[in-house]
């Protein structure tokens, strides 16, 4: 993979110089724009022993910029996607010990380098770091609008968080350590997706750490998504496998989702199921389920609501231990200025067949995106 993780550097660029030279059939869409919001959150945790109270970056959607190029070809698209977040201290690392750089961005920040080329008829080629195949479909069928107050992902909000023994001693492990969601990631890969089918895309992608010294992982996984209208009720569906070679433990991933979204009353539900089994011999699955509602209350701007749970087995100790998590979010948006209010509030605990019992761990966020 040595080879690969050259060319998905040095591809996007080429593609992008190499483009400049083309003859385009849509010039009035060509060029360059750029993107990207602050994401600020105020987090208080309690893990029934100390609270913490901290400003960070929102890890659920982290600070960031970007920029797309774009050129209309006679056959499609070529896209040029860089996007980086900023490199701020997010709420999934803070702990009750942690003393971060509020700024500290290295290049595992570097969300996206890529080149696209899309066709209506042949579907779209991905190549470069980005998405992989399987990444986002764990929460791609969640349509509440309270992405930014918490979703699958549990441990974005305070990931690093350890569990308390209620008798005192060491503490146990993170919330990070035992809410997971087996979802894809971003890597140097290569992808493509077929068009969409009768609402059906089917996508597969190979690829490598890129971002990492000295880690030569290799992943591939194949993804299904599907979305339709019927009637009032828009539906999506996901399903995706995904295997991790070459790591100290490689791991073999299945997960889906089913959501729906009642338009015009706003109810909107999820449900997402994922299984990982791994070389160590540890295999772990959760179910997570939210129910939303969204209302235009105010001329400003949509107000987004939600509930969701969580439950995790064997997510750490193979023994059979079990996380569970109740949370509530809210969104409300500003059209006007561009930003996105948000607030969460989310109960985690932690129970492992040893004879010990944890504290329950509860995090409150809030904060404010601004999209420029």
């Amino acid at each position: 993979m040595v080879g690969l993780k050259h060319a998905v550097l040095i591809a996007p660029a080429a593609m992008v110089v190499g483009s400049v030279a083309m003859t385009s059939t849509a010039a009035a869409e060509d060029g360059f724009r750029f993107y990207g919001f602050l994401n600020g959150a105020v987090t208080s945790v309690d893990d029934g022993v100390q609270r913490r109270n901290e400003f960070s970056d929102n890890s659920n959607a982290p600070s960031r910029i970007g920029a797309w190029y774009e050129m209309g070809t006679n056959a499609g698209t070529l896209k040029f996607n860089f996007e980086t977040a900023l490199g701020l201290r997010g709420t999934s690392s803070l702990s009750m010990d942690s003393s971060d750089d509020f700024f500290d961005w290295d290049k595992t920040d570097l969300r996206k380098f890529e080149a696209i080329y899309e066709t209506d008829r042949f579907g779209t080629v991905y190549v470069g770091q980005g998405s992989m195949a399987s990444d986002g479909i764990s929460g791609g069928t969640d349509m509440s609008g309270t992405d930014l107050s918490g979703t699958v992902a549990i441990a974005d909000t305070a990931g690093g968080f350890a569990f308390q023994p209620t008798g005192g001693g060491a503490a146990g492990p993170t919330i990070g350590d035992v809410f997971k969601d087996f979802d894809g990631s971003r890597k140097g890969r290569v992808r493509y997706d077929t068009a969409s089918l009768g609402g059906f895309v089917v996508s597969a992608s190979a690829g490598t750490e890129i971002l990492k010294d000295n880690d030569d992982t290799n992943f591939y996984d194949v993804a299904l998504r599907y979305g339709n209208d019927f009637g009032d009720t828009t539906f999506k569906a996901t399903l995706a496998y995904a295997q991790t070679d070459g790591a100290s433990d490689d791991a073999k991933s299945v997960l889906g989702s089913v959501g729906a979204l009642h338009n015009p009353t706003g109810i909107s539900g999820t449900l997402t199921v994922g299984q990982n089994d791994r070389d160590s011999g540890l295999k772990s699955d959760y179910v997570y389920a939210k129910v939303g509602l969204q209302r235009d209350w105010f001329s400003f701007g949509r107000t987004h609501l939600s509930v969701d749970a969580y439950r995790g087995n064997d997510m750490f100790d193979a023994a059979g231990d079990k996380s569970v998590a109740y949370g509530f979010e809210a969104v409300q948006k500003i059209d006007n200025a561009n930003v996105d209010l948000f607030f969460s509030y989310h109960q985690h605990g932690y129970d492992v067949n040893t004879g010990t019992t944890y504290n329950d761990v509860d995090a409150y966020m809030l904060g404010a995106r601004w999209s420029f």
